[in-house]
């Protein structure tokens, strides 16, 4: 973590230092490969953009696949319906098709900087739980609660600085989707009488 936040921040200080900022915030989906024109001229430009559309592929696929089998480990716990745990063609496909058909749609319909809000704001919600929950359980693991109160403390500024930073469309967007959330969890919990969460060893098994 400690050289992932040191490399980010020598990449922002040579974007900086290598392009205006007024051409970096001008180009910003694609303010790396902007940056590297002036030292590695066409041929950086082309490399840089290329890599990127190579990373944010693979980012894509792991997302797609992990996301269909742990649709799958969810329904067989059963927090979602059953049925999507339900092998297609001998793979746990119902949750990929599902994913990938919100994907395709979201892609069309929002603007960059909705989707950016909403998946950074995603994963910012949830390690911000997680650390909430593992503070509150910390004596049964013998953990640190001190660590993960101040990791969900993180999570929440890192939280409100995004939402301060959006637009008005961006924060309605985001708020909509917990809304959503939410809503889809309690009607489950009514329609199939749950009303406790499964542990997460179930989800594993």
């Amino acid at each position: 973590m400690l050289f992932v936040i040191v490399l980010y921040v020598l990449v922002a200080v040579v974007s900086v230092g290598s392009v205006l900022v007024a051409q970096l915030v001008q180009a910003r989906d694609y303010a790396l490969a902007l940056a590297a024109r002036p030292a590695l001229g066409s041929v950086g430009f082309k490399m840089i953009a290329i890599a990127a559309m190579l990373s944010t592929a693979s980012a894509i696929n792991a997302t797609l696949y992990g996301t269909g089998r742990l649709s799958a480990a969810i329904a067989r716990a059963r927090e979602l319906p059953e049925r999507l745990g339900e092998p297609i063609w001998n793979r746990p496909l119902a949750g990929l098709f599902i994913t990938a058909g919100a994907t395709l749609v979201l892609a069309n319909v929002l603007n960059l900087a909705s989707i950016s809000t909403m998946g950074s704001a995603g994963f910012l919600i949830i390690f911000g739980v997680v650390n909430v929950a593992e503070a509150r359980t910390s004596q049964e693991r013998s953990s640190r609660a001190r660590v993960s109160t101040v990791a969900a403390l993180a999570c929440a500024a890192a939280l409100m600085a995004l939402i301060a930073k959006s637009g008005v469309g961006a924060d309605a967007f985001l708020a909509a989707m917990v809304a959503l959330a939410f809503g889809i969890e309690a009607g489950s919990r009514r329609l199939t009488g749950r009303s406790e969460p499964p542990r997460l060893s179930h989800l594993l098994e």
